[in-house]
């Protein structure tokens, strides 16, 4: 059998929650149980009590029915009256008994009762020569009966309360056991529902990382992935699927240099032979044939600095994958890449501004330096001369922001949408420099999307203004 945390999210997840709900049950059907045992006893206590106060009251009133037949059969001496007497006294012993039963006593006052109903019994049975004396004693008896039920009462009430407390002493005890029994299971059920999803949050966060490292192509780090069985394939599946599409890059980068070598070939040929002609070494030429022969030397120099930019390209695409990240200033970055094509801005008689506050940032210095120096070197060619640049640095909270705005005729609205695709040139080309190869935002937007970035064209005018994104992952 697998060890649990070799095992899968699925088996994972449904231990836990059945769990969970076993805790949950357990503790629901034990409060159950005592509340219905708490019930019960409750009733039970309940019907105790309403019987004795019964027991106790027929007591009280045989006891009155045998104090009145007693004294009526002494002023009638008639023997109904002692009769009812007995009658009573018999029901009374009885109730007498319940009661003592019921509270499991051993009290002397029970004792007392039947022994002075006893005496008042015999003095009715017997024939006294003093008839006061007679009377005096029995009403002695009679009152000794009365006393005794005062005694017995208050016993009963005295016992009924020491329940009631007992009871609700244990109602207190077990409403405070179950509050800490819920408590118990609520925190083991929450613990693991923490633990459950702390335990998962790592591998899923490695999984999202991964996923969003080969949607940005950046394929250098292998996808490791650790927990459960089913997350550890999804992670051996994607570190695959990482594999041929790196796979797929170097067969690409391969057939790429491949075909350029194969077409450098017979161009380099083709370009020899057009050289020849041109310097008539075959013969004179015509002034037509050596139109043609310019305009085929033309054509031929286009497509070899071509195929030269699509290799380049395809180099620094391939190259921005590969990311040496470390903590730098973005501020000094740009100021650096300013500084570094100063020749280039004075010449032109720019200025160029550089603002923003330092700010850390973890990238590639070099590969963003070469995006930031492609959109000077952009800014520079399209502004005009005695023009400005200004390149800013600012941070946002999530993301470190580098904008490059130049004061140039700007990006014609139907182009914004091609600009940043691989050789394309716009139709505002300008006149005094030589026209672009159409590589350098296709180069600028790989660099800064291989960081997690964005790039884009923002409509502020005037001039053409770009913004670079890259996110804050500093700690």
């Amino acid at each position: 059998m697998r060890l649990l945390p070799h095992s899968s999210f699925r088996w994972w997840s449904l231990g836990v929650f059945l769990l969970s709900v076993a805790l949950l049950g357990g503790s629901s059907v034990n409060a159950l149980l005592t509340l219905e045992r708490l019930g019960v006893q409750s009733r039970m206590q309940m019907q105790a009590a309403a019987t004795l106060g019964e027991e106790v009251q027929k007591l009280q009133e045989r006891t009155l029915a045998m104090d009145r037949g007693a004294r009526q059969f002494l002023i009638l001496d008639d023997s109904t009256f002692r009769d009812r007497y007995m009658d009573a006294w018999r029901d009374a012993r009885s109730a007498v008994q319940n009661v003592r039963a019921s509270m499991s006593s051993d009290a002397t006052v029970f004792d007392d009762w039947v022994t002075h109903g006893e005496r008042a019994g015999s003095v009715l049975a017997q024939s006294w020569k003093n008839v006061r004396t007679q009377q005096k004693y029995l009403y002695g008896q009679l009152e000794g009966l009365h006393q005794n039920n005062d005694e017995i009462a208050a016993l009963a009430k005295s016992w009924l309360a020491s329940r009631n407390d007992t009871f609700s002493k244990e109602l207190d005890q077990q409403r405070e056991l179950l509050t800490w029994q819920i408590g118990i299971v609520i925190g083991i059920t929450v613990a693991l529902a923490i633990g459950w999803s702390v335990g998962f949050a790592r591998p899923l966060r490695h999984i999202a990382g991964a996923i969003n490292r080969l949607g940005e192509n950046r394929l250098a780090d292998a996808v490791v992935i650790h927990g459960p069985s089913d997350l550890r394939q999804l992670g051996n599946q994607l570190e695959w699927l990482r594999k041929r599409l790196l796979a797929a890059d170097a067969e690409k980068t391969r057939v790429l240099h491949h075909v350029s070598h194969e077409l450098k070939t017979p161009l380099a040929a083709l370009r020899e032979g057009v050289a020849l002609l041109d310097e008539g070494i075959v013969g004179a030429l015509q002034p037509q044939q050596r139109e043609i022969t310019g305009i085929l030397k033309e054509n031929v120099l286009t497509l070899q600095a071509r195929i030269e930019d699509l290799l380049r390209y395809q180099t620094i695409a391939f190259q921005a994958r590969r990311l040496t990240r470390d903590r730098t200033d973005a501020l000094a970055v740009v100021q650096r890449v300013a500084d570094e094509q100063r020749l280039q801005w004075q010449a032109r008689k720019l200025v160029v501004h550089v603002e923003g506050e330092p700010v850390v940032v973890i990238i590639d210095t070099e590969k963003i330096a070469m995006a930031v120096g492609n959109l000077l070197s952009n800014a520079i060619r399209f502004s005009p001369e005695d023009g400005e640049i200004y390149l800013r640095v600012s941070h946002d909270g999530q993301a470190v922001a580098i904008d490059c705005q130049d004061s140039g005729p700007g990006v014609p609205e139907a182009e914004v949408a091609r600009i940043f695709e691989p050789f394309y040139r716009g139709s505002s080309q300008p006149s005094t420099s030589a026209p672009g190869h159409g590589i350098g935002l296709s180069i600028v937007r790989e660099l800064v999307e291989a960081h997690g970035g964005t790039v884009r064209l923002l409509n502020a005018g005037p001039g053409a203004h770009f913004r670079i994104r890259i996110p804050d992952e500093t700690p």
